[in-house]
């Protein structure tokens, strides 16, 4: 029997370390793709202590295409890709450009994954009851969207930066719908509030509210992955597909997010950026 294929990104803390060890656990191959050299070689650590074999790193700044490419072609080699879950996502309160000059939130939490899974498709497609999942969040509907500008070339705004790229992730989710119909499977999911050290480059003070909020709050990252592999493995979901997920359940996104003229500009624009 086929071991099956699963990439993904932001593997080596919170939710993304959680979804690794749920798929590892449950006979998936893992391709972590992950930027942290030292989160890595802790995770390493874990997975020799454990005797776990089925996993493979892949050591990538989202922010620069050019070592996205690479990994990519490592990842084309593999004859099926079975999941493809675009986690990654940062906070740049301070604006910060690539080497490309480009906005680093909208290539992180966005750019990256279209790449990823743009150059991916056809393996994905090719392989039965296939899954893509994109995660975003509530705050898309607080998203200032100009696609005309983004980079914010006036008033940089890192909450309404992240809240774009998360509005983007459905946008693109849409149109994946659109575009493949049901030859492909992608869900945008709403995790909802996650215990994670997310933000954690806050400064101190905002730091302080959001850890005593999230230890209130907050759902455990192991729940939200269980909630996520069911969704990449369970027949049950595949009538919902191209959907916006909150715990599994088909939710309404925002206005925004339904425009066909924005998904349809957004997809043009991204082709274009990375060719």
């Amino acid at each position: 029997m086929r071991e099956k294929n699963c990439i993904i990104t932001g593997g080596t803390s919170g939710l993304g370390l959680s979804l690794v060890k749920k798929f590892i656990n449950n006979g998936f191959f893992v391709h972590i793709i992950a930027r942290d050299n030292a989160k890595i070689k802790k995770l390493l650590n874990y997975f020799y202590e454990r005797n776990f074999k089925s996993f493979n790193f892949y050591q990538v700044d989202l922010a620069e295409e050019s070592e996205l490419k690479k990994a990519i072609l490592q990842i084309k080699s593999l004859s099926e890709i079975d999941v493809l879950i675009n986690n990654a996502g940062a906070l740049f309160l301070k604006k910060e450009l690539n080497s490309k000059g480009i906005e680093k939130t909208f290539v992180v939490n966005y750019l990256s994954h279209f790449f990823l899974t743009i150059s991916l498709i056809d393996l994905i497609k090719k392989t039965k009851n296939s899954r893509i999942v994109n995660i975003s969040s509530t705050f898309h509907k607080f998203a200032k969207l100009n696609l005309d500008d983004i980079n914010f070339s006036k008033n940089y705004n890192g909450w309404i930066a992240y809240c774009n790229s998360k509005l983007m992730n459905i946008l693109l989710n849409y149109k994946i719908g659109r575009v493949y119909d049901n030859s492909i499977n992608c869900y945008a999911v709403n995790p909802g509030w996650v215990n994670t050290n997310f933000g954690n480059n806050n400064p101190s003070s905002l730091r302080f509210l959001l850890n005593l909020a999230r230890n209130k709050f907050a759902k455990k990252p192991s729940n939200v992955a269980d909630d996520i592999y069911n969704l990449c493995t369970g027949q049950e979901y595949l009538d919902y597909s191209g959907k916006y997920l909150l715990r599994n359940k088909v939710v309404k996104s925002s206005n925004l997010s339904y425009r066909q003229d924005l998904q349809d500009k957004l997809w043009e624009m991204s082709l274009k950026m990375i060719n």
